[in-house]
């Protein structure tokens, strides 16, 4: 909402532009003496106290809404202007549009997209759906409407991976990325896209679109998975220019910090959740695939079965913790898994994402915390407790102890001993 002060037939007003989708529009048709301007196209307030006391106190109403419109065809249409990094990660995607005189964008619907933008915005808006698609008489139909040069990512990958009993997560992946890549070259058979069409196709992403670097590692892999994997097995050589992996620092909770959110969660399911994955060091799938049998209470373990890499391994329990799991299982009785969704089988991933920043932000944390900050946390804490990097490389499940190495560059523990030389001279 935009408020700006005019001269307008001989009189001063506040002239308020605000988006047709904003619901403070039913407020402001409340106020008696607003007027709508057609030839404008904005809102008119005589410019007095009383019109500026109300519209502060309409433009200080909660965060600002957003709604998410699904199209026929499988696009979105996001109807507000995202942040730097929304537009950023929007420019990032084949296929995207811009609507310059109704000032919304439209990517396509998937539900990986769905799930980064509404990460990027929940901060700052209150995210609504509209499905615009023309409703289906069976609902079990997911039957896609495609575009006429939109490409499917072929099932004859699909039921490779899974042959090769790859995860879910990494089969979504694949299936976005080489649909879009199909796309891209649509007017050409697989078989006839050269290695030449896929450095270009690389170079493209990499200068046009400024994709990630991670973004650009998924899409060679799965390039290469399909020519040879499904099409030929054998291995060869693509000439891919392949970015070199940028190594950042994850980011760690402190103990304190680490409390603090964890007490700061009422609801007990969310509690049992967030705890297991700190105090086991699990990554969010192991603990979405955690089945009741794999949960050994008498004996303080629980069983990880074919964790990333396809390893088992057993965690202990912390008393803590088992406690807390007996409480939980008391009162919401699950059936196959530990953690279930409403209506039984695995809960949903993206709902730990979302429900992490919401009580990280009320336990009043800075730092932008996911599921898998409690994973690194709970590692840099156990080596700040003196335990060997060996066994913290087993309880993590790395299959490489230079994963585990980079806890080494996070911990404080001696280093706040050091005295720095500066110290050491006599000047003022």
């Amino acid at each position: 909402m935009k408020v700006t002060a005019v001269f307008y037939r001989n009189k001063y007003w506040y002239e308020v532009e605000i988006h047709r989708t904003d619901k403070r529009i039913e407020l402001i048709k409340t106020y008696a003496n607003s007027k709508w301007s057609q030839k404008n196209k904005k809102w008119l307030f005589p410019k007095n106290e009383a019109s500026r006391t109300f519209l502060k106190s309409i433009a200080r109403q909660s965060k600002k809404e957003v709604t998410f419109i699904i199209l026929k065809g499988n696009r979105l249409r996001i109807t507000c202007h995202p942040t730097q990094k929304g537009i950023k990660f929007i420019k990032s995607l084949s296929y995207y549009y811009y609507n310059s005189a109704y000032k919304h964008w439209t990517i396509p619907y998937t539900e990986i997209n769905t799930d980064t933008l509404e990460s990027i915005l929940e901060n700052n808006y209150k995210i609504n759906y509209i499905d615009k698609r023309e409703k289906r008489a069976k609902k079990s139909c997911k039957t896609k409407v495609l575009r006429e040069h939109q490409r499917d990512c072929p099932n004859i990958v699909i039921d490779k991976l899974k042959a090769l009993r790859y995860s879910e997560s990494t089969i979504k992946i694949y299936k976005s990325f080489l649909s879009i890549f199909f796309t891209y070259h649509y007017a050409y058979e697989p078989q006839e896209i050269t290695n030449e069409m896929i450095r270009t196709y690389m170079r493209y992403l990499v200068q046009e679109r400024e994709i990630s670097e991670s973004y650009q590692n998924q899409m060679i892999n799965a390039i290469k998975f399909y020519y040879e994997k499904v099409l030929g097995g054998k291995q060869q050589t693509y000439f891919i220019d392949r970015p070199k992996r940028s190594k950042p620092l994850p980011i760690v909770l402190s103990q304190k910090e680490t409390i603090q959110l964890l007490k700061s969660i009422p609801n007990l399911k969310h509690k049992t959740i967030l705890t297991v994955i700190y105090s086991c060091g699990l990554r969010v799938s192991e603990l979405i695939d955690l089945k009741l049998s794999s949960i050994y209470l008498e004996e303080n373990k629980i069983h990880i079965v074919a964790g990333k890499g396809k390893k088992d391994r057993y965690v202990t329990l912390a008393v803590r913790t088992k406690k807390l799991i007996k409480i939980y299982i008391k009162k919401y009785a699950p059936e196959h898994y530990l953690i279930e969704g409403q209506k039984g089988g695995k809960y949903a991933t993206s709902s730990i994402q979302k429900f992490i920043k919401k009580y990280s932000n009320e336990a009043g944390l800075t730092k932008n915390v996911t599921p898998h900050t409690l994973r690194h946390s709970f590692a840099t804490h156990l080596l700040e407790k003196g335990i060997s990097l060996r066994y913290i490389q087993y309880i993590l499940g790395h299959q490489n102890s230079k994963t585990t190495e980079i806890y080494t560059h996070i911990t404080q523990t001696g280093i706040e001993n050091i005295k720095n030389p500066l110290d050491d001279f006599d000047f003022k």
